[in-house]
C-alpha cells in the first residue's frame, strides 16, 4: 500500500527572535521579528521547528503536523486557534486551515499553515 506524505510540500520557514517558545509548538507574533507562545484561543502564525540561543526557526507555510486538544478537527477547511498548550483546537473564531489527515489516537493533525 502506498503511503501518502505531505512533508516539505510548500514549506516556507524563517528565523525569528524567540520569547519563551518551544520546538513543536504553535506561536504568534510578539513584536518586530519576534514570536512568543500563544494563549488559548489566539490565532497562530506558524510552528516552531527549533530554538537556539534566543532565536527560533518557524515554519510559516506548507503542511505540518500539530497536536490538538478537544474535538478532532474534520477534514477539509476548519477554523483552528491555539489551545494555550502549544497545540491547536477547533474554534468558532480562528482562521481556516486545510486539514488533510487526523490521527485521533495520537491527537495530531496534518494541516496547511
Amino acid at each position: 500500500m502506498m503511503k501518502v506524505a505531505f512533508e516539505e510540500i510548500g514549506r516556507v520557514a524563517a528565523t525569528f527572535a524567540a520569547d519563551g517558545v518551544k520546538a513543536g509548538t504553535v506561536c504568534k507574533m510578539a513584536g518586530n521579528g519576534m514570536v512568543a507562545p500563544c494563549a488559548d484561543g489566539e490565532e497562530f502564525v506558524g510552528l516552531v521547528e527549533h530554538v537556539r540561543k534566543g532565536f527560533c526557526g518557524v515554519q510559516l507555510h506548507g503542511f505540518a503536523q500539530v497536536a490538538y486538544t478537544g474535538t478532532a478537527p474534520g477534514l477539509g477547511y476548519v477554523n483552528l486557534a491555539a489551545n494555550g498548550g502549544g497545540g491547536v483546537k477547533v474554534s468558532s473564531g480562528g482562521r481556516g486551515h486545510l486539514v488533510v489527515a487526523v490521527d485521533e489516537n495520537a491527537m495530531k493533525a496534518v494541516i496547511e499553515l
